[in-house]
């Protein structure tokens, strides 16, 4: 059995927001090192400040309960390429 994962890359400048719209979330690439907080639509943390180093891929292999995703937030000076 073949499993493949896919996923479009949502680039990020430090300390910004976006708005997963959709199930899935793949992952984070950082370009620069700070935090992520992950939190779903009804406001429940998922990550709470989680650290992030430059060079490092940090995978968050989550499916949302609705399609209204989650938001990401990154803090710190984080930056980097979001997997969505």
């Amino acid at each position: 059995m073949n499993v493949r994962e896919r996923f479009r890359p949502q680039p990020m400048a430090a300390n910004t927001a976006f708005t997963v719209r959709g199930l899935n979330l793949g992952g984070f690439l950082a370009t620069a090192a700070g935090t992520i907080t992950v939190t779903d639509p009804d406001g429940t943390i998922i990550i709470n400040a989680c650290p992030v180093t430059a060079g490092a891929f940090v995978p968050l292999p989550f499916v949302f309960t609705t399609a209204q995703g989650a938001l990401v937030q990154l803090a710190g000076g984080a930056a980097g390429t979001l997997a969505v």
